[in-house]
C-alpha cells in the first residue's frame, strides 16, 4: 500500500495535511487528498470570462465588474481541495471564505462517477458520495474510476 500521508500527484499539486487541519478528529489520518484537474475547473467558468455572451454588458462588465469574476473563480480554485481519512470523505472549497463538509463512511450508500463530454476530453470527472439525505462530489478528479476504486480498496480493507 502507498504512503499515503501525501498523496501522489504531480509535484506542484501535493496536498498538505494542513488543508483539513481544522476538521480533524484527534485520531483521523488524511488518507488520500486530491486538488481538481485546474484546467477543467477553469473550463467550467469559460463562459464567464467571454463578454461575447454579454454584449450588452460588456462596458460595464470590462469596468466595474470585469476583475470580480476572475477573483471569484481563481480564489475558488486556491481553496478547493477533496481528501478521504480514515474516517470519512471530506470537501474543502470556497471562494472568499472556507466551507468544509463531510459524509462518514458508515452513512455512505452508494457511490457514482460521472464523466461529461469535456471531462473525457481532459482525461477527469466527478465522484458522489450520497447518503440517505445529502451527497458530496469531487469535481474535476483526474481519473476519477482510479480514484473511485482507490477509496473504495481502502474502505473494503480498513474501514
Amino acid at each position: 500500500m502507498k504512503d499515503y500521508d501525501m498523496q501522489t500527484m504531480r509535484a506542484d499539486e501535493i496536498v498538505p495535511r494542513e488543508v483539513f487541519a481544522d476538521v480533524l478528529d484527534a485520531d483521523e489520518v488524511v488518507v488520500g487528498a486530491y486538488k481538481p484537474n485546474k484546467r477543467r475547473y477553469y473550463k467550467a467558468f469559460w463562459m464567464f470570462a467571454l463578454p461575447i455572451f454579454w454584449p450588452h454588458l460588456i462596458m460595464i462588465f470590462i469596468l466595474t465588474l470585469g476583475v470580480v469574476p476572475i477573483l471569484y473563480v481563481k480564489r475558488g480554485y486556491d481553496h478547493l481541495y477533496y481528501a478521504y481519512t480514515n474516517k470519512r470523505v471530506l470537501a474543502r472549497s470556497g471562494s472568499f471564505g472556507v466551507t468544509y463538509r463531510s459524509i462518514d463512511y458508515r452513512d455512505v450508500v452508494s457511490t457514482e462517477v460521472s464523466v461529461s463530454f469535456l471531462d473525457r476530453r481532459t482525461d477527469t470527472g466527478s465522484i458522489s458520495f450520497q447518503t440517505q439525505r445529502r451527497s458530496l462530489t469531487f469535481n474535476f478528479i483526474e481519473k476519477p474510476y482510479d480514484v473511485l476504486r482507490e477509496i473504495r480498496e481502502y474502505i473494503a480493507h480498513n474501514a
